[in-house]
Protein backbone atom coordinates (compact mmCIF):
# COMPACT_ATOMS: atom_id res chain seq x y z
CA UNK A 1 0.00 0.00 0.00
CA UNK A 2 3.03 2.26 -0.50
CA UNK A 3 2.19 5.61 -2.04
CA UNK A 4 -1.14 5.91 -0.23
CA UNK A 5 -1.98 9.51 0.69
CA UNK A 6 -2.09 10.28 4.41
CA UNK A 7 -3.16 13.52 6.09
CA UNK A 8 -1.35 14.13 9.41
CA UNK A 9 -2.83 16.96 11.53
CA UNK A 10 -1.29 17.82 14.90
CA UNK A 11 -0.39 21.17 16.49
CA UNK A 12 2.61 19.63 18.29
CA UNK A 13 5.37 20.50 15.79
CA UNK A 14 8.11 18.10 17.05
CA UNK A 15 5.65 15.21 17.15
CA UNK A 16 4.19 16.13 13.75
CA UNK A 17 7.61 16.29 12.10
CA UNK A 18 8.71 13.01 13.69
CA UNK A 19 5.58 11.18 12.53
CA UNK A 20 5.73 12.75 9.06
CA UNK A 21 9.30 11.56 8.61
CA UNK A 22 8.47 8.10 9.96
CA UNK A 23 5.44 7.62 7.68
CA UNK A 24 7.36 8.92 4.67
CA UNK A 25 10.03 6.29 5.35
CA UNK A 26 7.27 3.67 5.11
CA UNK A 27 6.53 4.85 1.57
CA UNK A 28 3.42 6.93 2.24
CA UNK A 29 2.71 10.33 0.69
CA UNK A 30 2.19 12.47 3.79
CA UNK A 31 0.54 15.90 3.91
CA UNK A 32 1.08 17.65 7.28
CA UNK A 33 -1.24 20.23 8.85
CA UNK A 34 -0.60 22.29 11.98
CA UNK A 35 -4.25 23.06 12.76
CA UNK A 36 -7.83 22.34 11.76
CA UNK A 37 -7.92 25.05 9.08
CA UNK A 38 -4.91 23.63 7.25
CA UNK A 39 -6.39 20.15 7.52
CA UNK A 40 -9.70 21.39 6.09
CA UNK A 41 -7.93 23.08 3.15
CA UNK A 42 -5.96 19.91 2.38
CA UNK A 43 -9.13 17.80 2.53
CA UNK A 44 -10.80 20.05 -0.06
CA UNK A 45 -7.84 19.78 -2.45
CA UNK A 46 -7.43 16.00 -2.56
CA UNK A 47 -8.78 12.71 -1.26
CA UNK A 48 -6.79 10.88 1.39
CA UNK A 49 -6.73 7.18 2.10
CA UNK A 50 -6.09 7.85 5.79
CA UNK A 51 -6.30 10.84 8.13
CA UNK A 52 -4.40 10.91 11.44
CA UNK A 53 -5.92 13.70 13.53
CA UNK A 54 -5.23 15.23 16.92
CA UNK A 55 -8.45 15.30 18.93
CA UNK A 56 -7.74 18.79 20.31
CA UNK A 57 -6.71 20.64 17.12
CA UNK A 58 -7.15 24.43 17.07
CA UNK A 59 -9.54 25.74 14.43
CA UNK A 60 -11.46 22.51 13.84
CA UNK A 61 -11.33 19.69 16.38
CA UNK A 62 -10.51 16.14 15.41
CA UNK A 63 -14.16 15.16 15.92
CA UNK A 64 -15.35 17.93 13.59
CA UNK A 65 -12.88 16.89 10.90
CA UNK A 66 -13.90 13.24 11.35
CA UNK A 67 -17.54 14.19 10.77
CA UNK A 68 -16.61 16.11 7.59
CA UNK A 69 -14.46 13.27 6.26
CA UNK A 70 -17.25 10.75 6.74
CA UNK A 71 -19.72 13.13 5.05
CA UNK A 72 -17.57 13.98 1.99
CA UNK A 73 -15.08 11.10 1.59
CA UNK A 74 -16.52 8.21 3.61
CA UNK A 75 -13.83 5.81 2.39
CA UNK A 76 -11.13 7.77 4.23
CA UNK A 77 -10.09 5.90 7.34
CA UNK A 78 -9.48 8.08 10.42
CA UNK A 79 -7.19 7.52 13.41
CA UNK A 80 -7.35 9.99 16.32
CA UNK A 81 -4.71 11.02 18.84
CA UNK A 82 -6.09 11.59 22.32
CA UNK A 83 -4.96 12.04 25.89
CA UNK A 84 -6.20 9.97 28.83
CA UNK A 85 -8.75 12.69 29.59
CA UNK A 86 -10.24 12.38 26.11
CA UNK A 87 -11.58 8.84 26.40
CA UNK A 88 -15.21 10.01 26.27
CA UNK A 89 -14.47 11.78 22.98
CA UNK A 90 -12.70 8.65 21.74
CA UNK A 91 -15.91 6.67 22.35
CA UNK A 92 -17.83 9.26 20.34
CA UNK A 93 -15.20 9.09 17.58
CA UNK A 94 -15.56 5.33 17.27
CA UNK A 95 -19.31 5.74 16.99
CA UNK A 96 -18.86 8.32 14.24
CA UNK A 97 -16.78 5.89 12.21
CA UNK A 98 -13.15 6.37 13.30
CA UNK A 99 -11.01 3.29 12.80
CA UNK A 100 -9.16 3.62 16.10
CA UNK A 101 -7.51 6.01 18.53
CA UNK A 102 -4.03 6.28 20.06
CA UNK A 103 -3.19 7.72 23.47
CA UNK A 104 -0.32 10.18 23.00
CA UNK A 105 1.34 9.31 26.28
CA UNK A 106 1.59 5.65 25.24
CA UNK A 107 2.47 6.26 21.57
CA UNK A 108 5.00 3.90 20.01
CA UNK A 109 6.02 4.07 16.36
CA UNK A 110 5.70 0.31 15.96
CA UNK A 111 2.09 0.46 17.17
CA UNK A 112 1.37 3.35 14.79
CA UNK A 113 2.86 1.43 11.88
CA UNK A 114 0.67 -1.61 12.61
CA UNK A 115 -2.44 0.53 13.05
CA UNK A 116 -1.86 2.41 9.78
CA UNK A 117 -1.32 -0.86 7.90
CA UNK A 118 -4.54 -2.35 9.25
CA UNK A 119 -6.59 0.79 8.63
CA UNK A 120 -5.43 0.90 5.01
CA UNK A 121 -6.04 -2.82 4.68
CA UNK A 122 -9.63 -2.36 5.86
CA UNK A 123 -10.08 0.49 3.36
CA UNK A 124 -8.67 -1.70 0.58
CA UNK A 125 -10.99 -4.56 1.49
CA UNK A 126 -13.99 -2.24 1.68
CA UNK A 127 -13.21 -0.73 -1.75
CA UNK A 128 -12.79 -4.16 -3.28
CA UNK A 129 -16.02 -5.28 -1.70
CA UNK A 130 -17.77 -2.21 -3.15
CA UNK A 131 -16.39 -3.06 -6.58
CA UNK A 132 -17.75 -6.56 -6.18
CA UNK A 133 -21.12 -5.13 -5.22
CA UNK A 134 -21.13 -2.93 -8.31
CA UNK A 135 -20.38 -5.96 -10.49
CA UNK A 136 -23.28 -7.84 -8.94
CA UNK A 137 -25.65 -5.95 -11.22
CA UNK A 138 -24.07 -7.82 -14.16
CA UNK A 139 -24.64 -11.24 -12.57
CA UNK A 140 -27.73 -13.36 -12.17
CA UNK A 141 -30.59 -12.26 -9.94
CA UNK A 142 -29.85 -14.90 -7.31
CA UNK A 143 -26.26 -13.73 -7.02
CA UNK A 144 -27.51 -10.17 -6.51
CA UNK A 145 -29.76 -11.27 -3.68
CA UNK A 146 -26.97 -13.30 -2.06
CA UNK A 147 -24.46 -10.48 -2.16
CA UNK A 148 -27.05 -8.05 -0.82
CA UNK A 149 -27.62 -10.37 2.13
CA UNK A 150 -23.87 -10.52 2.76
CA UNK A 151 -23.57 -6.74 2.74
CA UNK A 152 -26.52 -6.49 5.08
CA UNK A 153 -24.73 -8.90 7.42
CA UNK A 154 -21.62 -6.72 7.36
CA UNK A 155 -23.71 -3.71 8.36
CA UNK A 156 -25.53 -5.77 10.95
CA UNK A 157 -22.26 -6.90 12.50
CA UNK A 158 -20.98 -3.32 12.60
CA UNK A 159 -24.21 -2.13 14.27
CA UNK A 160 -24.25 -5.05 16.70
CA UNK A 161 -20.66 -4.47 17.81
CA UNK A 162 -20.97 -0.69 18.10
CA UNK A 163 -22.67 -0.77 21.50
CA UNK A 164 -21.30 -1.62 24.97
CA UNK A 165 -21.56 -5.42 24.78
CA UNK A 166 -20.31 -8.01 27.25
CA UNK A 167 -17.52 -10.39 26.20
CA UNK A 168 -20.06 -13.21 25.89
CA UNK A 169 -22.41 -11.13 23.74
CA UNK A 170 -19.49 -10.12 21.53
CA UNK A 171 -18.22 -13.61 20.73
CA UNK A 172 -21.63 -15.25 20.40
CA UNK A 173 -23.14 -12.41 18.41
CA UNK A 174 -20.22 -12.37 15.98
CA UNK A 175 -20.20 -16.13 15.41
CA UNK A 176 -23.98 -16.17 14.84
CA UNK A 177 -23.82 -13.39 12.25
CA UNK A 178 -20.91 -15.00 10.35
CA UNK A 179 -22.69 -18.36 10.36
CA UNK A 180 -25.77 -16.75 8.84
CA UNK A 181 -23.70 -14.96 6.18
CA UNK A 182 -21.38 -17.66 4.82
CA UNK A 183 -22.07 -21.23 3.77
CA UNK A 184 -19.79 -23.12 6.16
CA UNK A 185 -19.59 -26.55 7.74
CA UNK A 186 -17.61 -25.52 10.84
CA UNK A 187 -17.05 -22.13 12.43
CA UNK A 188 -15.47 -21.06 15.69
CA UNK A 189 -14.32 -17.96 17.56
CA UNK A 190 -12.28 -17.71 20.73
CA UNK A 191 -11.48 -14.67 22.87
CA UNK A 192 -8.64 -14.99 25.38
CA UNK A 193 -7.03 -12.43 27.65
CA UNK A 194 -6.45 -11.31 31.25
CA UNK A 195 -10.10 -10.43 31.97
CA UNK A 196 -11.69 -12.72 34.55
CA UNK A 197 -14.48 -13.59 32.10
CA UNK A 198 -12.04 -14.81 29.43
CA UNK A 199 -11.35 -17.13 27.65
CA UNK A 200 -14.67 -17.50 25.86
CA UNK A 201 -15.43 -19.49 22.73
CA UNK A 202 -18.36 -20.25 20.46
CA UNK A 203 -18.59 -22.94 17.77
CA UNK A 204 -21.02 -23.94 15.04
CA UNK A 205 -21.07 -27.08 12.90
CA UNK A 206 -23.39 -28.47 10.28
CA UNK A 207 -25.41 -31.53 11.25
CA UNK A 208 -23.50 -33.85 8.90
CA UNK A 209 -20.07 -32.94 10.35
CA UNK A 210 -18.75 -35.68 12.63
CA UNK A 211 -17.82 -35.04 16.26
CA UNK A 212 -14.22 -36.13 15.57
CA UNK A 213 -13.88 -33.56 12.78
CA UNK A 214 -15.40 -30.88 14.96
CA UNK A 215 -13.08 -31.76 17.88
CA UNK A 216 -9.99 -31.54 15.65
CA UNK A 217 -11.18 -28.13 14.48
CA UNK A 218 -11.70 -26.90 18.04
CA UNK A 219 -8.24 -28.14 19.07
CA UNK A 220 -6.69 -26.23 16.18
CA UNK A 221 -8.52 -23.04 17.06
CA UNK A 222 -7.70 -23.23 20.74
CA UNK A 223 -4.00 -23.54 19.97
CA UNK A 224 -3.50 -27.18 20.90
CA UNK A 225 -2.42 -27.74 17.28
CA UNK A 226 -0.72 -25.08 15.16
CA UNK A 227 -3.24 -23.65 12.65
CA UNK A 228 -1.75 -23.14 9.18
CA UNK A 229 -3.93 -22.96 6.10
CA UNK A 230 -1.16 -22.95 3.45
CA UNK A 231 -0.65 -25.90 3.23
CA UNK A 232 -3.06 -27.46 5.76
CA UNK A 233 -1.30 -29.48 8.49
CA UNK A 234 -1.88 -33.18 8.96
CA UNK A 235 -5.23 -33.65 10.66
CA UNK A 236 -6.83 -30.50 9.25
CA UNK A 237 -10.54 -31.17 9.71
CA UNK A 238 -11.76 -30.06 6.25
CA UNK A 239 -10.05 -29.46 2.88
CA UNK A 240 -10.90 -25.73 2.69
CA UNK A 241 -10.07 -23.74 5.84
CA UNK A 242 -9.77 -20.07 6.84
CA UNK A 243 -7.82 -18.94 9.90
CA UNK A 244 -7.53 -15.47 11.44
CA UNK A 245 -5.79 -14.37 14.63
CA UNK A 246 -5.91 -10.73 15.81
CA UNK A 247 -4.28 -9.19 18.88
CA UNK A 248 -5.89 -6.17 20.56
CA UNK A 249 -3.76 -5.20 23.55
CA UNK A 250 -3.87 -8.22 25.87
CA UNK A 251 -6.93 -9.73 24.15
CA UNK A 252 -6.58 -12.28 21.34
CA UNK A 253 -9.35 -13.06 18.85
CA UNK A 254 -8.85 -16.39 17.06
CA UNK A 255 -11.25 -17.40 14.29
CA UNK A 256 -11.54 -20.41 12.01
CA UNK A 257 -13.98 -21.66 9.38
CA UNK A 258 -14.10 -24.45 6.84
CA UNK A 259 -15.98 -26.75 4.49
CA UNK A 260 -15.34 -29.42 1.85
CA UNK A 261 -15.89 -27.19 -1.19
CA UNK A 262 -13.23 -24.57 -2.03
CA UNK A 263 -13.81 -21.12 -0.61
CA UNK A 264 -13.90 -18.31 -3.14
CA UNK A 265 -11.65 -15.23 -2.77
CA UNK A 266 -14.79 -13.19 -2.20
CA UNK A 267 -15.82 -15.41 0.71
CA UNK A 268 -12.32 -15.25 2.19
CA UNK A 269 -12.36 -11.45 1.98
CA UNK A 270 -15.81 -11.28 3.53
CA UNK A 271 -14.64 -13.49 6.39
CA UNK A 272 -11.66 -11.19 6.88
CA UNK A 273 -13.96 -8.14 6.98
CA UNK A 274 -16.09 -9.82 9.63
CA UNK A 275 -13.02 -10.44 11.81
CA UNK A 276 -11.86 -6.84 11.37
CA UNK A 277 -15.29 -5.80 12.61
CA UNK A 278 -14.74 -8.10 15.57
CA UNK A 279 -11.42 -6.36 16.24
CA UNK A 280 -13.24 -3.03 16.29
CA UNK A 281 -15.83 -4.52 18.66
CA UNK A 282 -13.09 -5.62 21.07
CA UNK A 283 -11.60 -2.12 21.08
CA UNK A 284 -15.05 -0.68 21.68
CA UNK A 285 -15.68 -3.06 24.57
CA UNK A 286 -12.31 -2.28 26.20
CA UNK A 287 -12.97 1.44 25.79
CA UNK A 288 -16.49 1.24 27.23
CA UNK A 289 -15.12 -0.70 30.22
CA UNK A 290 -12.50 2.02 30.78
CA UNK A 291 -15.07 4.79 30.61
CA UNK A 292 -17.47 2.90 32.89
CA UNK A 293 -14.69 2.33 35.43
CA UNK A 294 -13.81 6.03 35.33
CA UNK A 295 -17.43 6.88 36.10
CA UNK A 296 -17.59 4.80 39.30
CA UNK A 297 -13.99 5.02 40.53
CA UNK A 298 -12.27 7.74 42.51
CA UNK A 299 -9.32 9.02 40.47
CA UNK A 300 -6.97 9.52 43.43
CA UNK A 301 -7.41 6.28 45.40
CA UNK A 302 -8.87 3.92 42.79
CA UNK A 303 -11.69 3.07 45.23
CA UNK A 304 -15.37 3.23 44.32
CA UNK A 305 -16.77 6.75 44.55
CA UNK A 306 -19.74 8.33 46.36
CA UNK A 307 -22.19 7.76 43.48
CA UNK A 308 -21.42 4.05 43.35
CA UNK A 309 -21.70 3.80 47.15
CA UNK A 310 -25.21 5.27 47.12
CA UNK A 311 -26.38 2.72 44.55
CA UNK A 312 -24.70 -0.18 46.37
CA UNK A 313 -26.11 0.91 49.73
CA UNK A 314 -29.72 0.63 48.52
CA UNK A 315 -28.99 -2.81 47.06
CA UNK A 316 -27.26 -4.09 50.23
CA UNK A 317 -30.02 -2.78 52.51
CA UNK A 318 -32.68 -4.51 50.42
CA UNK A 319 -30.65 -7.72 50.40
CA UNK A 320 -30.15 -7.54 54.16
CA UNK A 321 -33.89 -7.19 54.73
CA UNK A 322 -34.87 -9.86 52.19
CA UNK A 323 -32.50 -12.55 53.52
CA UNK A 324 -32.58 -11.35 57.14
CA UNK A 325 -28.78 -11.04 57.40
CA UNK A 326 -26.92 -8.31 59.33
CA UNK A 327 -25.36 -5.30 57.61
CA UNK A 328 -22.94 -2.80 59.14
CA UNK A 329 -21.55 0.50 57.95
CA UNK A 330 -18.21 2.07 58.91
CA UNK A 331 -17.73 5.83 58.52
CA UNK A 332 -14.17 7.12 59.00
CA UNK A 333 -11.84 9.93 58.17
CA UNK A 334 -8.17 10.81 58.63
CA UNK A 335 -7.62 12.79 61.80
CA UNK A 336 -6.40 16.37 61.27
CA UNK A 337 -5.87 15.75 57.57
CA UNK A 338 -5.76 19.49 56.90
CA UNK A 339 -2.64 19.61 59.08
CA UNK A 340 -1.01 16.95 56.87
CA UNK A 341 -1.71 19.04 53.77
CA UNK A 342 -0.63 22.30 55.40
CA UNK A 343 2.57 20.85 56.93
CA UNK A 344 3.76 18.40 54.28
CA UNK A 345 2.06 19.71 51.15
CA UNK A 346 -0.80 18.44 49.03
CA UNK A 347 1.33 15.95 47.08
CA UNK A 348 2.28 14.25 50.35
CA UNK A 349 -1.36 14.52 51.41
CA UNK A 350 -2.48 12.73 48.25
CA UNK A 351 0.12 10.02 48.84
CA UNK A 352 -1.10 9.62 52.43
CA UNK A 353 -4.67 9.28 51.17
CA UNK A 354 -3.63 6.49 48.79
CA UNK A 355 -1.65 4.73 51.52
CA UNK A 356 -4.60 4.79 53.94
CA UNK A 357 -6.91 3.52 51.19
CA UNK A 358 -4.52 0.64 50.48
CA UNK A 359 -4.37 -0.37 54.17
CA UNK A 360 -8.16 -0.29 54.43
CA UNK A 361 -8.55 -2.34 51.25
CA UNK A 362 -6.14 -5.00 52.49
CA UNK A 363 -7.99 -5.27 55.78
CA UNK A 364 -11.46 -6.19 54.52
CA UNK A 365 -13.03 -9.15 52.75
CA UNK A 366 -13.60 -9.30 49.03
CA UNK A 367 -17.36 -9.28 49.66
CA UNK A 368 -17.16 -5.97 51.54
CA UNK A 369 -17.38 -2.60 49.81
CA UNK A 370 -14.89 0.22 50.43
CA UNK A 371 -15.58 3.67 48.95
CA UNK A 372 -14.15 7.15 49.16
CA UNK A 373 -17.06 9.19 50.48
CA UNK A 374 -15.54 12.61 49.87
CA UNK A 375 -12.45 14.58 50.92
CA UNK A 376 -10.57 12.45 53.47
CA UNK A 377 -13.67 10.39 54.38
CA UNK A 378 -14.25 6.72 53.63
CA UNK A 379 -17.18 4.34 54.10
CA UNK A 380 -17.27 0.55 54.32
CA UNK A 381 -20.30 -1.65 53.79
CA UNK A 382 -19.83 -4.94 55.63
CA UNK A 383 -22.34 -7.52 54.43
CA UNK A 384 -23.46 -10.32 56.76
CA UNK A 385 -21.60 -8.59 59.61
CA UNK A 386 -23.31 -7.62 62.90
CA UNK A 387 -22.24 -4.36 64.60
CA UNK A 388 -20.17 -6.04 67.34
CA UNK A 389 -18.01 -7.80 64.74
CA UNK A 390 -17.82 -4.58 62.74
CA UNK A 391 -16.41 -2.80 65.83
CA UNK A 392 -13.70 -5.47 66.11
CA UNK A 393 -12.77 -5.00 62.46
CA UNK A 394 -12.80 -1.21 62.82
CA UNK A 395 -10.43 -1.39 65.80
CA UNK A 396 -8.08 -3.67 63.86
CA UNK A 397 -8.04 -1.23 60.94
CA UNK A 398 -7.45 1.73 63.26
CA UNK A 399 -4.45 0.01 64.82
CA UNK A 400 -2.98 -0.97 61.44
CA UNK A 401 -3.05 2.63 60.26
CA UNK A 402 -1.68 4.03 63.53
CA UNK A 403 1.19 1.48 63.45
CA UNK A 404 1.81 1.63 59.70
CA UNK A 405 4.99 2.68 57.92
CA UNK A 406 3.33 6.03 57.16
CA UNK A 407 4.08 7.10 60.73
CA UNK A 408 7.54 5.50 60.83
CA UNK A 409 8.64 7.49 57.77
CA UNK A 410 7.08 10.81 58.74
CA UNK A 411 7.32 11.99 62.34
CA UNK A 412 5.96 15.55 61.95
CA UNK A 413 2.35 14.46 61.40
CA UNK A 414 0.96 11.28 62.85
CA UNK A 415 -1.62 9.68 60.57
CA UNK A 416 -4.56 8.18 62.47
CA UNK A 417 -8.26 7.63 61.78
CA UNK A 418 -11.48 7.93 63.71
CA UNK A 419 -14.15 5.38 62.90
CA UNK A 420 -17.88 5.29 63.55
CA UNK A 421 -19.79 2.00 63.37
CA UNK A 422 -23.52 1.49 62.81
CA UNK A 423 -25.64 -1.58 62.16
CA UNK A 424 -28.83 -1.74 60.13
CA UNK A 425 -31.90 -2.00 62.34
CA UNK A 426 -35.40 -3.00 61.15
CA UNK A 427 -36.78 0.53 61.33
CA UNK A 428 -33.83 2.19 59.59
CA UNK A 429 -33.78 3.69 56.12
CA UNK A 430 -30.56 3.97 54.14
CA UNK A 431 -30.30 7.61 55.25
CA UNK A 432 -30.78 6.53 58.87
CA UNK A 433 -27.89 4.06 58.55
CA UNK A 434 -25.55 6.72 57.13
CA UNK A 435 -26.64 9.18 59.81
CA UNK A 436 -26.04 6.64 62.60
CA UNK A 437 -22.53 5.83 61.32
CA UNK A 438 -21.75 9.54 60.92
CA UNK A 439 -22.92 10.30 64.45
CA UNK A 440 -20.82 7.43 65.82
CA UNK A 441 -17.87 8.86 63.90
CA UNK A 442 -18.56 12.26 65.52
CA UNK A 443 -18.50 10.64 68.97
CA UNK A 444 -15.10 9.12 68.16
CA UNK A 445 -13.82 12.57 67.23
CA UNK A 446 -15.24 14.16 70.39
CA UNK A 447 -13.67 11.45 72.53
CA UNK A 448 -10.16 12.38 71.37
CA UNK A 449 -9.76 10.98 67.85
CA UNK A 450 -7.76 7.87 66.84
CA UNK A 451 -10.50 5.63 68.19
CA UNK A 452 -13.62 3.64 67.29
CA UNK A 453 -17.15 4.47 68.42
CA UNK A 454 -19.82 1.79 68.23
CA UNK A 455 -23.51 2.20 67.41
CA UNK A 456 -26.14 3.67 69.70
CA UNK A 457 -29.83 2.77 69.37
CA UNK A 458 -32.08 5.38 67.75
CA UNK A 459 -34.26 7.33 70.19
CA UNK A 460 -37.87 6.17 70.27
CA UNK A 461 -38.99 9.51 68.81
CA UNK A 462 -36.89 8.93 65.69
CA UNK A 463 -37.74 5.31 65.03
CA UNK A 464 -40.88 6.09 63.07
CA UNK A 465 -39.71 9.40 61.62
CA UNK A 466 -39.45 9.74 57.87
CA UNK A 467 -37.80 13.17 58.09
CA UNK A 468 -34.13 12.17 58.01
CA UNK A 469 -31.42 14.20 56.40
CA UNK A 470 -29.27 12.80 53.59
CA UNK A 471 -25.57 13.43 54.16
CA UNK A 472 -23.56 14.69 51.20
CA UNK A 473 -19.81 14.28 50.67
CA UNK A 474 -17.91 16.92 52.52
CA UNK A 475 -15.43 19.04 50.56
CA UNK A 476 -11.81 18.07 50.99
Amino acid sequence: MAGEKILLADDDQPLRETLQEFLAEQGYAVTAAADGHEAMAAMKEQEFALAILDLMLPGYSGLELLFLFKAHTPDTEVILFTGHAGLDSAVQALRLGAYDYLVKADLRLADLKTLVTRALERRHLALENRELVENISKAQEELIRRRARELNQVRQIAETLAGPLSWDQLVRGLVNLIWESLSLEVLGLQLSGPDAKLPLSAFRRRADVSEATDQTFQDLLEGQLPPDSRPPPAGTPLPAMLWERIQVGNVTLAAGAGRHQPLTPEEAELFRIFILQGEAGIKNLVLFDQVKSMAIRDALTGLYNYGYFKEALHYEVEKSRRYKVPLSLLFLDIDDFKLVNDTLGHLKGDKTMRQVAAILKQGIRQADLLCRYGGDEFVMLLSQTPPDQAVVLAERLRQRIAQSSINRLEQRCKVTVSIGVAGLEPEMTTEDLIKAADEAHYRAKQAGKNRVAGPEPLPQSEKNSNHTRELQPRPR
